[in-house]
C-alpha cells in the first residue's frame, strides 16, 4: 500500500482536500497518508483537516472508507463512525506494520 507523506508538513491544511482528490485519480484500491501527530499540542491540525476531508469523500461517495491508524487499539462501539471500516478491513490491516501508528491514516477507494 503506498503511502504519501506530503500531509506531514508539506501541503497547507486548506489544500489537504483538493491533494486527497488528486490522489484519487491514481489509486484503485488503497492508500495510506501520514499526517503530523500533533506532540506539542496533543492535537495535529492536518490530521484533522485530512479527516475532515476524507468523511466528506466518504459521504460523496468517492471513497469506501477511512481509519486512523490508532483505532487498531480501540474498542469501538456500533455508533463510532469507524466501526464498520475496522472490521471490514482489520484483516488486511493486521500485517501493515503502520497499522496503530498515530500519525497514519489508512483510505480505501471504491
Amino acid at each position: 500500500m503506498k503511502t504519501y507523506n506530503q500531509f506531514h508538513g508539506q501541503t497547507p491544511i486548506s489544500e489537504i482536500g483538493k491533494e486527497l482528490r488528486k490522489i484519487l485519480i491514481n489509486e484503485k484500491k488503497a492508500f495510506k497518508i501520514l499526517t503530523g501527530y500533533g506532540s506539542s499540542t496533543g492535537t495535529s491540525q492536518s490530521k484533522g483537516a485530512a479527516l475532515k476531508s476524507l468523511k466528506n469523500m466518504r459521504k460523496a461517495g468517492l471513497i469506501s472508507g477511512y481509519l486512523p491508524g490508532e483505532v487498531k487499539n480501540q474498542l469501538l462501539l456500533e455508533t463510532s463512525p469507524f466501526y464498520e471500516t475496522k472490521l471490514k478491513y482489520e484483516q488486511v490491516l493486521k500485517s501493515d506494520a503502520d497499522f496503530g501508528n498515530d500519525g497514519i491514516i489508512f483510505v480505501f477507494v471504491k
